[in-house]
């Protein structure tokens, strides 16, 4: 992968920020530039086996991260100052709902990019996978259920 990334920097689209701990960190070249975004095309022509192999890789390398950090005995896992949290919710949304979720995420996405200056001494790791999904029916009948004979 890096090979790709030295082409990027050779071709002044990416440039090279940092390393942190044996890590490079990489940037979209010129002022203001801002995350990379990936395109999603769905169609039968598309990527979605590319995003999903994607997906599937950043949410491996987020769940690393996460077995990592539980190891820091110095962890911080609850208050305002929380650095550890894993969680998943699956919710009704409206269309305003669905409208603050994207502009929480995109904020986040922005905090969690910015470069190591005076007063950032957390690196931290953030990821997520927001998906529509297909409502399922309850399973009733399977708690304390005893196998029949």
């Amino acid at each position: 992968m890096y090979y790709h990334l030295r082409e990027l920097v050779a071709g002044d689209l990416l440039t090279e920020v940092m390393e942190v701990g044996g890590e490079r960190v990489f940037r979209l070249a010129g002022e203001g530039a801002g995350p990379v975004r990936l395109v999603y095309n769905l169609g039968p022509h598309g990527n979605a086996n590319e995003l999903a192999r994607f997906a599937r890789s950043l949410l491996q390398v987020a769940q690393q991260d996460f077995e990592t950090a539980i190891e820091v005995e110095e962890v911080v896992t609850a208050g305002k100052k929380r650095e550890l949290w894993v969680s998943r919710n699956k919710g009704w949304l409206s269309d305003r709902d669905l409208q603050e979720v994207n502009v929480l995420l995109e904020r986040l996405s922005e905090l969690t990019s910015q470069p190591k200056a005076e007063g950032r001494n957390r690196l931290a790791s953030l990821a997520f996978a927001l998906a529509p999904t297909k409502a399922q029916p309850k399973r009733r009948g399977t708690q304390g259920a005893s196998p029949s004979k």
